[in-house]
């Protein structure tokens, strides 16, 4: 038994001397080494989240030249500067972690659940995120609403409301007077027949079809059957789009054929490329017949929609100037950095005039 004893002190005796393998340390913030964008307060933005969410305006809404490229990618930076403010205060209002934490799990659970399963991963893929950064940005987007919130001076996780939110009656009679167009729109509804040129075989041959689909309706034929029979695409609906206000067609050509066209009216037109917004003979051509127009009678201030109408537009327009003086004083009240990559060069200063002796 004594012997044993020292045969197992010598064993720890001699691994407390061999020499202990360090672990690499670990950096305190690994996003630092992405690269910092800029610094918003105490947080960053990293060059790589500057980047994708760049590409993903670039995506949406592809600039038309270098001009615009670069007021896209300064209001990227801007929006993601502010964002990192907005989080830091909505931290800073001092709700329980435990609540944020919550609140977090309950909306997560509920994506999840109306979106299913697969499509709830399927989504995170196409992001290019996993669950853990999921739930990492749900967790800023609740800070960033509790921010907003209590700028708003509206009630939230148990806190008063600190605004009164009662709109006048002068102040909605106002509003009624700069908003009345908006307030009973003028709609249009629309049938379209459209021919791809990769389907017709060519953009001049998808005109062609138009053309002789248009020559067919002149004559008295329904258009409808003959979106059935010759459409690629809207067939299930004959062509009929839902009513809606001229200028809320994405395509200008579009949108200025149904503003000024008669009930009645048939126009070829080519399709556009959803990205870029311009006509592109590539993708195909439409006829298109104005099919009905209404025009609703002149909005009555008492009527009760029209109040309910009211009270939605002046809060729109209050919640908009307010949290826009909210963001620029979270800006020069914070310590902000850019980095000089981002920035353009800087002009040279203007020479100053001649005064004469």
């Amino acid at each position: 038994m004594i012997a044993l004893v020292h045969v197992l002190v010598h064993v720890v005796v001699l691994a407390q001397a061999a020499p202990q393998e360090t672990p690499a340390p670990t950096p305190a913030v690994a996003r630092l080494l992405d690269g910092v964008a800029v610094q918003a307060g105490e947080d960053v933005v990293t060059l790589s989240e500057y980047e994708r969410l760049s590409k993903r305006y670039a995506e949406m809404q592809p600039p038309q030249n270098r001009a615009e490229e670069e007021q896209q990618r300064l209001k990227v930076l801007r929006e993601l500067w502010v964002l990192r403010l907005e989080e830091q205060n909505g931290k800073d209002l001092g709700l329980d972690p435990a609540q944020i934490g919550r609140m977090r799990k309950g909306i997560l659970a509920e994506e999840r659940e109306k979106a299913g399963r697969e499509a709830y991963l399927a989504k995170l893929k196409a992001e290019g995120k996993d669950a853990l950064a999921e739930d990492s940005d749900r967790e800023r987007a609740i800070l960033r609403y509790l921010w907003e919130q209590a700028a708003l001076g509206n009630a939230y996780a148990a806190k008063r409301a600190t605004q009164d939110g009662y709109v006048r009656p002068g102040e909605r009679r106002e509003i009624f007077a700069q908003n009345k167009s908006r307030l009973a729109p003028t709609t249009v509804q629309l049938r379209r027949l459209i021919i791809a040129s990769e389907h017709a075989g060519s953009p001049e041959l998808a005109r062609q079809r138009c053309e002789e689909a248009r020559a067919r309706a002149e004559t008295g034929e329904d258009l409808a059957q003959i979106v059935e029979e010759l459409g690629d695409a809207e067939r299930d609906s004959r062509g009929l789009t839902s009513y809606v206000m001229p200028r809320d067609f994405t395509d200008p050509a579009l949108a200025q054929f149904a503003e000024q066209a008669e009930v009645g009216a048939l126009e070829i037109l080519p399709l556009i490329n959803p990205r870029t917004r311009q006509p592109t003979p590539e993708v195909g051509y439409q006829l298109v017949e104005l099919h009905d127009r209404r025009v609703p009678p002149p909005p009555e201030f008492e009527a009760r929609e029209i109040q309910v109408k009211l009270n939605e537009v002046f809060a729109e327009q209050r919640e908009r100037a307010m949290l826009g003086r909210a963001r620029e004083k979270l800006r020069r009240a914070s310590y902000s950095w850019v980095s000089p990559l981002l920035t353009p060069a800087s002009a040279p200063a203007p020479a100053k005039a001649e005064t004469g002796p």
